[in-house]
């Protein structure tokens, strides 16, 4: 069973590890972003940057959830990936709940994420995490809507 680990920065990880995050944004997104990009990405070392291990070596990423503090008062979840064979475990939840523990833990009581509009299974499940839609952004997506989501901790 994969387990949720603390990750290091983007900018600490091998190229191998990048390659397959990578990966997994194409498979569980649709998304492509190259090595630089995911590289810049500013998460902190802290406990909301998890990576799903499922081994030990880059190609057992099983997903990730990349957070950052956004404000004194908001947290922001930059990406929130689970590869498809692991999810509806209880996983993402498992997840969601460190991250929110660490957030409140730093002060935080708000959180906000960018979600793609077509992505109905992700919307229900940060509406049961009590977010509501409070935006809607174009051109975010390389081929879609996006909804700008936030709620309180």
């Amino acid at each position: 069973m994969p387990q949720w680990v603390e990750g290091l920065t983007p900018s600490e990880l091998s190229d191998e590890w990048i390659s397959a995050i990578a990966k997994l944004f194409l498979a569980e997104t649709g998304e492509i972003y190259n090595p630089a990009a995911i590289r810049a990405l500013p998460i902190p070392i802290w406990r909301g940057n998890l990576l799903l291990i499922d081994g030990d070596k880059p190609s057992d990423l099983a997903g990730l959830l990349w957070c950052m503090p956004y404000s004194e008062t908001r947290a922001r979840v930059v990406a929130f990936a689970i590869h498809e064979i692991h999810q509806s475990k209880g996983l993402g939840t498992q997840a969601w709940d460190i991250f929110c523990d660490t957030a409140r833990e730093a002060g935080h009581c708000e959180i906000q994420l960018e979600v793609r509009k077509s992505n109905e299974r992700a919307i229900a499940f940060y509406k049961e995490r009590g977010l509501e839609i409070i935006g809607k952004i174009e051109g975010y997506y390389s081929n879609g809507v996006g909804y700008v989501m936030r709620g309180q901790l």
